[in-house]
């Protein structure tokens, strides 16, 4: 055991089932095998005190407080209309809790702490009371660039004036606090250009969302010919534009196209959108949340991520080039992949052209398969967890030596 790390956490990462709670439960998991974790976290729900031991394996103490849930709520609500007089971005001022501070202080204290990890910029007001150690914060996303794009795709002008408010501080937020942590580490270059630029800040880590390659790989099965699949929960507004902008103006395209392709949409909370077209369109199918999509990923000839808003690098498509799965995606659900178009997977924005490349891609097997294994070998050689484990090990040594 080398150092004492305060991991702090806008979330408890078990289950980790997708997104955030992926790449958080990994770095955990790494950095526990040769740390020792004390870990304060927060939670939208009464889940995630169920899971405190299962996460307690990895970790010498665990501490989780509750937060409003996201969403159309009285609390929640009640939080956004305040922040509209605090001074730093609603996802910021939410998760700044006395008892969370207090508690913070007291490992601080106690547990002679040697170096802190904030995962991700909405818990970066702890960072005042950690002088003296070494703090690093990861950006999973660039926030105020997630939330421009998101204003870019609401139609509701009330809910796109706040979105528009917060996306303004959250940008200064970021411009603000880059510069106050020893490192401040990003999920591809791309975000590291980005904030670097904002902010004036020079230091800055790329430690990439990686994938269980071991898990995730090709495994043997017959492909459904035609079959698309698309994989993500889509309670958040960012999958839920991009299966309803799929729906609403790729797939009548396709259908056209390919008389005989089907679809199916694994995730939970489909949208109404989705749903009405389901509930008439037999070729699309929902399979709600599904513990493991590893078979249904497998089984399709092709994986869609027409994903028009958010940040930072897309998990769900990581995964699928994994397992050797041709993809088509748009420019963001690409970002920050060092994939090339063409090669390891096809990037088209505008319904019509997003619509040609799938149909091009069902019509050409050997096609498919190529960019598949050309795709599965840039994740093996960039995004293993194996791989992404070194450059761990070598960016926090850095500071072993100061701590």
């Amino acid at each position: 055991m080398n150092m004492n790390i305060l991991f702090l956490s806008p979330e408890n990462p078990y289950p980790p089932q997708g997104g955030h709670h992926l790449r958080s439960y990994n770095v955990l998991r790494l950095l526990a095998q040769d740390h020792r974790i004390f870990f304060v976290g927060f939670s939208q729900g009464n889940a995630d005190f169920y899971y405190i031991p299962q996460l307690g394996k990895l970790c010498e103490t665990v501490d989780i407080f509750r937060v409003p849930r996201t969403g159309y709520n009285l609390p929640f609500l009640r939080e956004a209309v305040k922040n509209l007089f605090q001074p730093h971005p609603l996802i910021a001022e939410r998760y700044l809790i006395k008892a969370a501070r207090q508690r913070i202080r007291e490992l601080m204290e106690r547990c002679a702490i040697d170096l802190v990890h904030i995962d991700m910029l909405a818990c970066a007001l702890y960072r005042d009371g950690m002088e003296g150690v070494p703090v690093l914060v990861t950006n999973h996303n660039v926030e105020s660039l997630r939330l421009q794009r998101r204003c870019q795709v609401t139609a509701n002008p009330f809910l796109r004036s706040y979105l528009l408010y917060q996306s303004r501080k959250l940008y200064r937020f970021e411009r603000e606090m880059c510069g106050r942590f020893d490192c401040c580490i990003t999920v591809s270059a791309a975000d590291r250009d980005y904030l670097q630029q904002m902010s004036g800040a020079s230091r800055f880590a790329v430690i990439p969302n990686g994938v269980d390659t071991g898990y995730f790989r090709p495994v043997e099965g017959e492909e459904t010919t035609g079959r698309l699949v698309w994989v993500g929960g889509m309670a958040t507004a960012y999958n839920a534009d991009a299966v309803d902008f799929f729906i609403g103006q790729i797939w009548p395209l396709i259908t056209r196209l390919v008389p005989g392709v089907t679809i199916d949409f694994i995730g939970h909370s489909p949208t109404a959108k989705l749903r009405q077209t389901a509930a008439i369109d037999p070729r699309v199918r929902l399979f709600g949340f599904v513990d493991d999509v590893r078979p249904l990923v497998q089984s399709a000839a092709l994986f869609i991520a027409p994903i028009r808003s958010g940040s930072g690098t897309k998990i769900k498509v990581l995964n699928a080039m994994a397992q050797a799965k041709a993809v088509v995606g748009t420019t963001v659900a690409a970002e920050g992949i060092e994939a090339r178009d063409g090669v390891h997977l096809c990037i088209a924005d505008e319904p019509g052209l997003f619509a040609e490349r799938v149909a091009g891609l069902l019509a050409d097997p050997s096609r498919r398969e190529q960019m598949g294994r050309a795709a599965q070998r840039l994740i093996e050689e960039k995004y293993s967890w194996d791989v992404i484990d070194m450059q761990m090990k070598r960016l926090y040594g850095q500071f072993e030596t100061k701590a």
